[in-house]
């Protein structure tokens, strides 16, 4: 409405001009003629249709805009984030953070409540002792785990966490432990044990003292790269276990045959042939002793 108006009132400001302007031009210049009056009333009614059709086309723009108001109207739509691209990572770069110690990642001491709170709950008997069962047969279990899977590592300022209770494959921290028998070590860490090769044996807190010590005994003289760690969630039928890269051994009882011969078929198969000892010691109390040498050239030699 104020756009027309503001029209009206231009063209008769120019009708207006016209008029005076032939006034003067006839009271003073009679010699201007009537072709020139009508040249410049003309003029200013096209620039008068030019600045109309300006503005209705800006109308339509408005009418039409579909961005953001200034400023925001209440009823506006919130605007989608921006999504940046991701950033394409090599194929070949999979452990993109390398293993051992690196300072603000994982130096085997910072940070350690992220695996484990130091709680006793899982390394103390809260029930009654296991009674083994010659009724319960072990179990061999392997998972099929493809030729070209590489394991990621993990900082300490991210939490890990697995699909089974006894993972036997998958992301770890960069530092393993240093090889021998702990109070407790968290899944984070000996998973990185089984990636080299080594024997991790688990035993659940209840377990029958004698059948503990007993498989203790083998794992210790059978190979130097071992851990050995309770550890609570155990089946209770089966509350000793050994493990290797992608496969595991439960038992009610200890049936030193069959750990010996898991043992020469299992260990120093794991995709990364490392004998070399870790640097995390969190809860060690007893470190392995060298069996036939620091590579374990010669498994169970003396079993």
């Amino acid at each position: 409405m104020s756009n027309r108006l503001g029209i009206g009132l231009l063209i008769c400001s120019a009708v207006f001009f016209v008029f005076t302007a032939a006034d003067i031009t006839e009271d003073n210049y009679e010699d201007v003629g009537e072709r020139e009056k009508y040249d410049l009333l003309d003029f200013l009614k096209a620039y008068a249709r030019k600045q109309q059709d300006q503005r209705r086309e800006t109308e339509r723009e408005y009418e039409t805009w579909t961005g953001r108001w200034m400023p925001d109207r209440a009823d506006d739509p919130t605007p989608r984030p921006k999504i940046f691209p991701k950033q394409k990572i090599d194929s070949d770069s999979q452990h993109q953070i390398p293993m051992d110690v690196i300072p603000g990642c994982d130096d085997g001491k910072t940070n350690l409540t992220m695996d484990w709170d130091h709680s006793p709950v899982n390394y103390t008997c809260f029930g009654r002792k296991i009674i083994p069962s010659y009724a319960i047969k072990p179990q061999i279990y392997c998972e099929s785990i493809p030729k070209m899977y590489k394991a990621v590592h993990e900082c300490m300022q991210e939490k890990i966490e697995y699909l089974d209770d006894i993972p036997l494959y998958g992301t770890h921290r960069p530092v393993w432990p240093v090889y021998g028998e702990y109070t407790f070590v968290p899944k984070q860490r000996w998973l990185h044990s089984l990636e080299h090769g080594a024997v991790v044996m688990l035993y659940h807190p209840c377990a029958n003292p004698l059948e503990v010590k007993r498989l203790k005994s083998l794992v210790s003289e059978c190979l130097w790269r071992h851990v050995i760690s309770p550890y609570q969630l155990l089946d209770e039928d089966r509350p000793l276990a050994l493990l290797t890269w992608g496969c595991r051994l439960t038992m009610s009882y200890v049936n030193p045959s069959l750990v010996k011969d898991f043992i020469k078929e299992h260990a120093l198969r794991g995709p990364e042939d490392i004998s070399r000892d870790g640097e995390f010691k969190d809860g060690l109390f007893r470190k392995a002793k060298i069996v036939s040498n620091a590579e374990d050239i010669r498994l169970c030699p003396s079993v």
